[in-house]
């Protein structure tokens, strides 16, 4: 399943919740039929959707079986999941941040730098943090860095400018 929002609080009185979105559009929330719940994937509860409307970057959701605010606290900070295969493609040339983690980091001239750990979201662009013999190296995720990513074979290759590997 691949997280897609986490619930911040109840909204009326009705069992509404609002959801911070964790995707870049959270127009997507408009076209779920159903959604898993949860404070970590081995342990939601699937919940059919009722209704859905956005206001802003949030969207307020009404589940069928929570009527009351009590109900909808109860969700309060868990995390809103769909199944894999209801996941919105990403566009060519951007990945979602759990393909990415995990994989193996080298250079162009094929020298190891090590596995992504992390995927910091920045206002200017994505931070991809790799760890490399027990420190971290910090990779701007723009194509001037990230020259390929190879989704089969679970590698990426970066140019390495003076300094970035330090």
């Amino acid at each position: 399943m691949i997280a897609i929002g986490q619930i911040a609080k109840s909204n009326g009185v009705r069992g509404a919740v609002n959801i911070r979105s964790l995707t870049d559009d959270v127009q997507r929330f408009l076209k779920l039929k159903a959604v898993w719940i949860g404070k970590e994937e081995s342990e939601t509860q699937r919940y059919e959707v009722e209704s859905v409307r956005v206001q802003k970057t949030q969207a307020v959701m009404k589940l069928r079986s929570i009527d009351d605010r009590e109900a909808a606290d109860g969700l309060r900070e868990q995390i809103v999941f769909v199944q894999e295969s209801e996941a919105v493609q990403p566009s060519k040339g951007s990945y979602f941040f759990h393909d990415i983690i995990g994989m193996q980091v080298v250079t162009e001239e094929g020298e190891a730098l090590g596995e992504v750990k992390d995927v910091w979201q920045m206002p200017a662009n994505d931070i991809w943090v790799v760890s490399s013999n027990g420190k971290e190296i910090l990779i701007p995720a723009i194509k001037v860095f990230i020259k390929s990513v190879d989704m089969e074979r679970r590698t990426v290759v970066v140019h390495a400018i003076e300094g970035l590997l330090e």
